[in-house]
């Protein structure tokens, strides 16, 4: 078990492109993302950022995923200020990478059949305010792979 989960903005080492993970867990364990449950993990203070998104398996309506660009959102009224849609936030302005973790989802062409894949590094272009299709506000992230992703 991870005790003491790795504070790395891009590659966690061992880990590359691809790597596959049988469940949750293993995906903890890994440091490639840590939170049992949250799609999130970040840092909200200055000089932090998102490390790591996992996605979900087609829990949410709004997300989009089309294998090198992503559209992720969270769900109900949200905010900027709330601490993991801050990390992300700083993510975008400061351009560091986040780690992507798919879950598998029998409805995406680019998740795993099973289990767990990190998929490599991304960047956020824009994270914007704005409604989603429950007519929530919303906080909307674009992330997009980055190239030449080998750990």
């Amino acid at each position: 078990m991870f005790r003491d989960p790795p504070r790395i903005f891009g590659h966690i080492p061992g880990y590359k492109s691809g790597y596959h993970f049988k469940d949750r867990q293993a995906l903890m364990d890994s440091g490639v993302h840590v939170p049992p449950q949250s799609g999130i993990y970040g840092d909200s203070s200055p000089g932090g950022g998102a490390f790591s998104v996992c996605l979900a398996s087609g829990k949410y309506e709004d997300d989009v995923d089309y294998g090198n660009k992503i559209t992720y959102k969270q769900i109900a009224h949200q905010s900027f200020d709330k601490h993991e849609n801050k990390a992300l936030y700083i993510s975008y302005k400061t351009k560091k990478p986040v780690r992507v973790t798919r879950s598998e989802n029998k409805y995406n062409q680019w998740a795993p059949s099973s289990g767990y894949e990190y998929d490599g590094l991304y960047v956020v272009d824009s994270a914007t305010m704005k409604r989603g299709k429950a007519g929530f506000r919303m906080c909307f992230f674009e992330l997009r792979r980055l190239e030449n992703n080998d750990a």
